[in-house]
């Protein structure tokens, strides 16, 4: 099990990526270029590298000894690796795999940043409403009580938000606070899981679409690669289906890859498939039929990576406008009518008397 500081991120995986494609280009043993990676990259990367070779060293294969790694690699990695050495075709396996972790890395990273002015606003525009509440709200109670004036709806608003502050002021910034605590320090399986949903973006429309597609441009391609290697249509539907990461869709697969084995044919076996997309089963069951089911995949594959990059584009565009627009908006908004409301209320108490 790795350290929480050996633990590779994204940029740790393109990078091994891009090395093990190299080297199996070259013709060197991937165990000496690993070794000698170690040596010469930056030190989490090194270190995920040395432990890699001397797994390799020991003889495992190369998906058993990034197994090892546990939690740390994905099992998708692992599978992609599987379906490439499978395929003999591992360089164009890692290469489809970086091409997708290099969208999804700038995806985030610009969402990042997109929501990054809007949170800082926001956490401006919740102190100043702490402050509101705080200094505002008390003299305007006060002074509507001192003046006797009749008490109307924005005042009722003023003064329970007020008997509240410390909620607003306390209880909240805490459990806000605690949250991001627990899921950074605690190693559950609900504590990570939460991490990956807020930082994987997908709660974001438009993100969650952006992954579908490269998810079928993945399962597409590897797919590919399986049927040009000659391996059975079974074995490489599974193996294509394991280097997505979707629970559901494996176990459709398997599915899939259950009543091939059984006998069925391509066409009544992807009806098992009920996630995959209707032009995708179509596409997949004439190109089998006419025999140019590989040729078929790459098209997908083409197909889906393009609309990942096209939708990631668009998403990268307007994101930070409607955001910005959106939440420094409200903000602005909210903000005004708690404070001139009130405030109206109070004058025109002053001017009635």
């Amino acid at each position: 099990m790795t350290m929480s500081n050996d633990v590779p991120n994204l940029d740790d995986l393109i990078c091994l990526n891009r090395e093990i494609a190299a080297l199996v280009k070259a013709g060197i043993p991937i165990e000496l270029g690993l070794r000698g990676l170690s040596g010469s990259v930056g030190s989490r990367l090194s270190r995920l590298s040395g432990r890699l070779s001397e797994r390799l060293a020991e003889g495992q294969t190369l998906p058993e000894a990034l197994a090892n790694e546990g939690p740390a690699v994905s099992p998708v990695y692992t599978a992609v690796m599987e379906a490439g050495l499978a395929a003999g075709r591992l360089p164009q396996a890692l290469e489809s795999l970086a091409v997708s972790g290099q969208v999804i890395q700038e995806t985030q990273r610009r969402v990042f940043l997109a929501i990054l002015y809007p949170a800082i606003c926001i956490a401006v525009g919740y102190v100043l409403f702490c402050g509101f509440l705080i200094i505002v709200a008390p003299f305007l109670i006060h002074a509507m009580e001192m003046f006797r004036f009749p008490v109307n709806w924005p005042i009722e608003v003023a003064q329970s938000l007020y008997l509240r502050r410390s909620i607003f002021t306390q209880l909240i910034p805490a459990v806000v606070l605690a949250v991001f605590v627990v899921t950074a320090l605690l190693r559950n399986s609900l504590a990570r899981g939460f991490y990956r949903w807020i930082s994987s973006y997908c709660w974001i429309p438009g993100v969650a679409s952006i992954r579908r597609s490269l998810k079928w441009a993945q399962f597409t391609e590897v797919l590919a690669l399986l049927v040009e290697h000659s391996s059975p249509l079974a074995r490489a539907f599974t193996l294509a289906a394991n280097s997505t990461d979707d629970a559901r869709w494996h176990r459709e697969a398997r599915a899939v890859s259950d009543r091939l084995t059984q006998g069925a044919s391509f066409n009544d076996a992807l009806q098992s498939a009920r996630s995959l997309p209707s032009l995708v089963t179509w596409m997949l069951a004439t190109g089998e039929k006419q025999g140019t089911l590989s040729l078929t995949l790459r098209q997908l594959s083409d197909m889906f990576r393009r609309r990942a990059v096209r939708q990631a584009m668009i998403l990268k565009t307007w994101l930070p406008v409607v955001i910005t627009v959106v939440v420094t908006g409200s903000i602005g908004l909210l903000y005004g009518l708690a404070f001139f409301i009130p405030m109206r209320a109070f004058l025109i108490g002053l001017m009635n008397e």
